[in-house]
């Protein structure tokens, strides 16, 4: 007898520490994580109401980088309804740094998706969880897909010029999904969200001029989607207006002379009432002496993408009035000389 409870009690004592192993590694299974390492880069790599462009230049390019990186994870992919934000912690200090690099511990296995905000300041917004939640937009114009929308009210925020990028820097994004399998490398590709337009004047008559006022059509919108997923992706809701800059204290453009670089930056745009009759794509200048009007820049354009220069050189002649030529390229970073025109 003594042996046959001995045998029960050995028996029970080895099935309890099957049911254990079994219980612990069903529990390790459903809490895998893996840890990712993370390199966020660069593609290639204020109040801004009515008034002075400038009262001394400022070379913007080297306000243009990374101040500020908010790095959020998000379950599933973006196609998805139900979807958590599993990550979302924000980086200060840097300065107008190019690329990070950090790495992201826990995280749960499975299909993920990784976006990067960088300089959230310069649209005066703080992507916590709920701002994202209440910023997120769906319907017809989405496809049926959520988006993270951000309107400028008033265009409190952009267009704007380089004097007022100093602080803050320019709004940049990117994302990217990806399965976790284990620990891995990620890279996120930023890109900025803006577009910039780089000026200059050039004076081709006898006679010294001074400039007074740039103005520009009615191609700047209120609004853009923080992720861009796909080439142009302007809202079909914005709303576009124009712009005057003026110059209190520039000094005189002597003949043959030119203005430096000046930068502007504006929301990507798509105006809707684009034709081939119309354009808004226009430059306005106007000097002590004269004022040239509204002159087409962009002909055969009907839109403008995030992450691209425009290089414009508009030229004071006697005999025309306004020359204008212009081209459209990648943004190199910190890249504002406008190179010679053919």
């Amino acid at each position: 007898m003594k042996k046959t409870a001995v045998h029960i009690i050995s028996c029970i004592l080895v099935c309890l520490s099957a049911a254990l192993l079994i219980s612990c590694q069903k529990q390790v299974s459903e809490v895998q994580t893996g840890t990712v390492s993370l390199s966020i880069g660069l593609s290639g790599s204020l109040d801004v109401e009515d008034g002075p462009w400038t009262k001394a230049y400022v070379d913007a390019s080297q306000y243009e980088g990374i101040k500020t990186l908010r790095l959020i994870v998000i379950s599933g992919t973006p196609d998805q309804e139900d979807r958590d934000i599993l990550y979302n912690q924000k980086v200060e200090g840097f300065e107008n740094v190019s690329s990070y690099q950090t790495t992201i511990p826990d995280l749960p296995l499975g299909q993920m998706s990784f976006y990067a905000i960088a300089n959230e300041e310069s649209i005066g917004m703080t992507y916590d969880d709920k701002t994202i939640l209440d910023n997120l937009i769906d319907g017809p114009e989405n496809a049926g897909r959520r988006k993270l929308l951000f309107k400028d009210e008033n265009r409190q925020y952009f267009p704007c010029t380089g004097r007022h990028i100093v602080d803050n820097g320019l709004p940049m994004s990117g994302y990217t999904t990806v399965n976790i399998t284990g620990d891995q490398n990620i890279k996120i590709e930023l890109f900025r969200s803006v577009v910039k337009l780089a000026l200059v004047v050039e004076n081709k008559t006898k006679s010294s001029v001074t400039l007074e006022k740039v103005s520009f059509g009615e191609f700047f919108a209120d609004r853009y989607y923080m992720f861009r997923e796909t080439t142009l992706d302007v809202p079909d809701s914005a709303l576009y207006d124009g712009k005057e800059y003026y110059y209190p204290d520039i000094e005189e453009i002597q003949p043959g002379g030119r203005t430096e670089t000046l930068a502007l930056y504006f929301y990507p745009t798509f105006p809707s009432d684009v034709s081939t009759s119309y354009s808004p794509f226009t430059l306005g200048l106007e000097t002590t002496e004269v004022d040239y009007g509204q002159v087409l820049f962009a002909p055969n354009t009907n839109s403008f993408v995030r992450n691209t220069q425009i290089n414009l050189r508009a030229q004071i002649t006697t005999t025309v009035g306004i020359v204008l030529d212009f081209t459209v390229k990648p943004w190199d970073p910190y890249d504002v000389d406008v190179p010679s025109f053919k």
